[in-house]
């Protein structure tokens, strides 16, 4: 305690009285921050790496005071230039999620709202709202607040949210009353993984009952007993008559899509992968790799990811849990429908063309499920009946951009859009509900209207190539540039939930100030790489690596050398 002490000392004094150079960098700044050192700690870190690597600290503006400024500086320079990145009139998206947090200057708990746009750009957190009340009041004026604040707000064309009360109420929500804020009306992207999971937590609860408590009774030994059992005894090669008749005719189709995923799906988050490979499993094949099952995550109430991999784990090792008639019964009806149906919707629930395509497949699968499962092909198709926002008069216009749509399909579109002459009133409706006869007979053209327009006019998009044969417009130059700005719309919320993950792992590490709490947003966002592949964490990548191959392949700590020896900053005494 006494060399800290007389080391702190001594930095502190020849920083005040000698200090000619600065060594903290934009990059070195960012790296203390996604380390989570404190000013104090890092000044001891930089004096022993200095003085390691033959600097004369004593010429070196290495203290706490001047640390801690040069983080400030260099964290309100990148916030100004990302402002600037993201002012270029391009169209943007909203995305927010609130989450409950420790305060930063007392042990309550408050609401916190990441707020991030997104676009071609990319996407960035803005700011990290303190709520009064989780209301769709608060929320829709901090989210307005934040964007008036970033001077994007003529940019915004659209919301990413997920489909809670709070949001989608049709007075008091935060959708509308961020509408009536700005004076103008936006595009509704519901996120569709949020929706997904309101649908298998229906079947969930329709074939193995509710439960009040964060963790279902049926999955709360799992976690220990898992530790025990036999990890090759894994009952899928006796999975039954009545299961292999079920996928008869899906078997070999699914098999081709899940392997496909995992070689073509490098971006693909480790729950989402880890679905896929026990899909491969209970068909009966062996992933990559081979057969290997994880050991059970975190479970949480609200994301149901976590009890479908439950179910999977616990249905294939049955013979080694006490399991009632109406247990095994109900998982091998909750797996079944994940094999055939849910599986690929929620794995491709992240692409944006494909939106209003997916959606209406999902409801035709849906509607044909009770040859399989009336019971559960009924709780599903009347969950996602209530959450059709994809195929509505104006986000069916994503289609026109889906390149696995038919040329003929186009062309109905196209003179489904010209049916009835376009008005320019903004009356349609953000969701829809079924028509009365048969899903089966449901198609894209069915739902476009002259007022689809609207969506391509709030997109700012080039409508000529709609006078062009369907086969001709991906020549198109005007095509292809509304092509990029459709293909970089986020339909999943997926941005707002890493804003989470980050208030999660950084709020009140750095700083206990309001103020500087609002330029951290950038700093976190930018230097903690790309989103996460797990959930509910937001990890950087490995230090002395970039995302790109072959680039920065030396330690991050060698990486710095240079830095130390040369070419440093000068800076005041």
């Amino acid at each position: 305690m006494k060399n800290t002490e007389q080391l702190e000392e001594r930095v502190l004094r020849s920083g005040a009285k000698r200090a000619t150079k600065n060594i903290v960098s934009p990059a070195l700044a960012a790296t203390l921050d996604r380390t989570k050192l404190t000013d104090r700690s890092a000044t001891y870190v930089l004096t022993e790496a200095a003085r390691c690597l033959g600097q004369n600290v004593e010429e070196l503006n290495i203290n706490r005071s001047s640390t801690r400024r040069q983080r400030l500086k260099h964290c309100a320079a990148m916030a100004s230039k990302i402002r600037e990145e993201f002012r270029s009139g391009t169209p943007l998206g909203v995305h927010w999620d609130g989450k409950l947090v420790m305060d930063l200057t007392t042990k309550e708990h408050v609401d916190r709202l990441p707020i991030i746009i997104s676009g071609i750009g990319g996407a960035q957190l803005l700011a990290v709202a303190k709520l009064g009340s989780g209301t769709g009041e608060s929320m829709a004026a901090a989210v307005v607040s934040a964007l008036e604040t970033g001077g994007v707000g003529d940019q915004v064309v659209g919301m990413s949210f997920d489909t809670t009360a709070s949001n989608t109420g049709r007075r008091n929500g935060a959708c509308v009353l961020i509408e009536q804020k700005m004076g103008k009306d936006l595009l509704h992207f519901a996120c569709r993984h949020h929706i997904l999971e309101l649908v298998v937590h229906a079947v969930f609860v329709r074939v193995l009952g509710c439960s009040s408590s964060p963790e279902h009774l049926l999955f709360k030994p799992f976690p220990n007993l898992m530790e025990s059992i036999d990890r090759e005894d894994f009952g899928t090669e006796i999975m039954g008559e009545e299961v292999a008749t079920v996928l008869e005719d899906v078997n070999d189709e699914a098999l081709r899509w899940t392997l496909q995923v995992l070689q073509e799906r490098e971006d693909l988050r480790d729950d989402y992968r880890e679905l896929v490979k026990l899909v491969i499993i209970f068909l009966g094949g062996a992933p990559p790799g081979g057969i290997r099952f994880l050991a059970p995550g975190a479970m949480h109430q609200a994301r149901w990811m976590s009890k479908v991999l439950y179910s999977f784990k616990i249905w294939m090792f049955r013979g080694q849990f006490r399991l009632t008639k109406k247990e095994e019964r109900g998982l091998q009806r909750l797996c079944l429908f994940v094999v055939r149906v849910y599986a690929k919707a929620w794995i491709e629930a992240s692409f944006s063309v494909q939106a209003p395509r997916l959606d209406l497949e999902l409801i035709k699968a849906l509607g044909t499920y009770d040859k399989i499962d009336p019971e559960i092909g009924d709780v599903a198709l009347s969950k996602l009946s209530s959450h059709l926002w994809y195929v509505s008069e104006e986000l069916v216009g994503l289609s026109f951009f889906d390149s696995d749509v038919s040329c003929e399909t186009k062309n109905a579109m196209v003179t489904a859009l010209r049916r009835e002459e376009f008005d320019g009133e903004d009356t349609a409706p953000k969701r829809v509900t079924l028509p009365k006869k048969s899903v089966r007979d449901l198609h894209l053209e069915d739902f476009v209207s002259g007022r689809t327009l609207h969506f391509f006019r709030k997109l700012h998009l080039y409508e000529a190539f709609l006078d062009l044969p369907p086969d001709s417009w991906q020549m198109d130059e005007g095509f292809q540039r509304s092509s990029q700005i459709v293909r970089n719309l986020a339909v999943v919320n997926d941005h707002a939930e890493r804003g989470v993950a980050l208030i999660q792992e950084f709020n009140g590490s750095l700083t206990k100030d309001e103020e500087q709490l609002q330029f951290s947003p950038f700093k976190w966002w930018r230097t903690t790489g790309r989103p996460s592949r797990t959930r509910g964490s937001a990890p950087w990548p490995t230090p002395g690596h970039s995302e790109e191959p072959g680039k920065h392949d030396t330690p991050a700590f060698e990486r710095l050398i240079p830095q130390l020896r040369g070419d440093l900053e000068p800076g005041p005494g």
